[in-house]
């Protein structure tokens, strides 16, 4: 295991050097002598996290459990700049908004495989409700932010043309919107109920109040802050709150092992889940 998340996290550098790389060649990332806003720092940070969070995740999801989707998806995208003659703007929204529509493909693939017994390494059943609690938490988020913020703004009349059908749109941006809600509210609600871990929830929920204060009503209102979180705020984030987990479970001298057969969480005690941050039982 350990083996594995080395590989993964030096592919993850390598995509991340590329992307920065990249950046530079196309002017997207500027000299030092010009002079930073936070919305430039903002898309710097987003240009270095999205692209690492997501090779490391599925490479580790294609060396650990032989989910190969992801990665053949992610390569699509990286090649398609190359393949088009893309510029820099639309390279860095490519390379940033792809991140989501990847996350879908590696949780319907991931559950695919284990409902027909093919993961190479199949998870614990604590890791299994777990993940099943982290996926609700997430439905539950991307279906509040999809009445409070995605159906406003879809509905707002900005006399711009539109290029494909609403229908289509909408569907697209609610795809978006749920991938990013597997990595921002399911990930840490995940690691909550599979390790007791605290720091990602906390972070989550100290966003989920600023959120549903601030963010959705503006999201709704079609202000300029759309683009920022999904360009920056999200994709940072998501990576920021996996990174605390990660930092919080070695920091705890790794409280439970995933695969550890012994695991009392692995017994049959139903879909009962208790205690911890997220509720006292689903």
């Amino acid at each position: 295991m350990q083996r594995d998340i080395r590989r993964s996290l030096a592919v993850g550098v390598v995509a991340a050097a590329v992307a920065v790389g990249y950046g530079v060649a196309t002017d997207v990332v500027r000299p030092p002598a010009v002079p930073l806003v936070p919305a430039t720092l903002l898309l710097y940070a987003a240009l270095v996290a999205a692209p690492f969070g997501l090779s490391a995740g599925a490479a580790l999801l294609a060396l650990r459990y032989r989910v190969v989707a992801p990665g053949i998806v992610l390569a699509g995208f990286a090649a398609l700049p190359a393949l088009l003659g893309w510029r820099a703007g639309v390279a860095v929204v490519g390379v940033l908004v792809a991140g989501p529509f990847v996350v879908v493909v590696a949780l319907a693939e991931t559950l695919v495989r284990a409902r027909l017994g093919r993961l190479a390494t199949p998870p614990s059943a604590a890791g299994l409700r777990a993940l099943s609690v982290g996926v609700m938490a997430a439905v539950v988020y991307a279906g509040v932010f999809a009445v409070r913020a995605v159906l406003p703004l879809w509905r707002i009349d900005t006399g711009v043309p539109a290029t494909v059908p609403p229908p289509v749109d909408l569907a697209v941006t609610l795809w978006y919107v749920l991938g990013v809600s597997l990595v921002l509210v399911g990930l840490p609600v995940a690691l909550n109920r599979r390790f007791g871990l605290l720091a990602p929830g906390a972070g989550l929920l100290a966003y989920l109040l600023v959120d549903l204060a601030f963010v959705q009503p503006a999201v709704a209102e079609g202000t300029e802050l759309v683009v920022a979180l999904l360009l920056g705020v999200w994709p940072t984030l998501a990576v920021l709150l996996a990174a605390v987990g990660a930092a919080e479970f070695r920091l705890r001298g790794r409280p439970d092992d995933p695969e550890d057969p012994d695991d009392p969480g692995d017994g049959d005690e139903g879909l009962t889940v208790e205690g911890g941050l997220f509720g006292d039982r689903v």
